[in-house]
């Protein structure tokens, strides 16, 4: 099921085989939303990309907190 990335509700992230790894991935995907929000000009999709960039990074870093922690 997808979530709305103007939800201000972040990802739920499953338990997963490689938390660094992953979160290495979530980080790729909130460059890439950054990356394509610089180069549009409508504001609001704009302002979507920079929410779901910013859900990635939190996502991301949920995950690296829980493989250090194992």
């Amino acid at each position: 099921m997808a979530t709305d990335p103007t939800n201000s509700t972040p990802f739920t992230i499953p338990t997963l085989p490689d938390p660094c790894e992953d979160a290495q991935h979530l980080a790729v995907k909130a460059e890439r939303c950054r990356r394509l929000a610089a180069g549009i000009s409508d504001r609001q999709t704009t302002d979507i990309l920079l929410k779901m960039a910013v859900n990635y990074e939190d996502a991301a870093e949920r995950l690296k907190l829980q493989g250090s922690s194992n």
